[in-house]
């Protein structure tokens, strides 16, 4: 039963009709491998294709790019790496000097330096952001404001007098009772 038109059933049932199976007989099990197959055995599956262009991406790193002056010319690595090692030095000497153990230290200064690069980098990163996108902004406001005339108009020396309303007590009124 359809909740819509009494039409799509009908689309329905001609598909089944034209999708018989052959060598059925009524009462028997349909089963999988008797169907066709609703899909192209011939295309290239996701895992394929997501494969390839891991294998590309992969193909473009080389050990060049691990160089001091690349990762010290990476935005965001010295502050990454400052807060990593910070975290670093904090959590493991005070669970060494709480438990007294130097392996359970040394776990827990590894997981502060992997957790704090981790803070440092993003904390670094979403600063970036906010000031780049104020840069923005700061960039529309001045493109926005008016701009100085390149020429300004000279104007005559009287009418700037009278303008400022300097000779205003020396001049007669421009009107008479009668």
């Amino acid at each position: 039963m359809g909740f819509f038109s009494s039409n799509n059933s009908q689309d329905d049932k001609k598909t089944d009709e034209n999708t018989e199976l052959k060598n059925y007989s009524k009462g028997q099990r349909i089963l999988l491998q008797d169907t066709e197959p609703k899909f192209q055995d011939n295309a290239p599956s996701i895992n394929e294709s997501a494969r390839d262009t891991f294998n590309k991406a992969l193909k473009t790193v080389s050990w060049d790019d691990f160089t001091l002056e690349k990762l010290t010319a990476t935005p965001c690595f010295r502050d990454a790496g400052m807060v990593g090692f910070s975290s670093m030095f904090v959590l493991g000497g005070i669970t060494l000097l709480y438990h007294k153990n130097p392996m359970k230290a040394t776990n827990w200064s590894i997981c502060g330096l992997l957790l704090g690069s981790i803070v440092g980098w993003e904390q670094c990163r979403i600063t970036r952001t906010n000031s780049f996108k104020n840069a923005q902004i700061a960039k529309e406001i001045v493109k926005n404001k008016p701009k100085a005339m390149i020429n300004p108009k000279e104007h005559d020396e009287r009418l700037v007098n009278q303008w400022n309303h300097e000779d205003l007590t020396n001049s007669t009124p421009w009107y008479k009772f009668w």
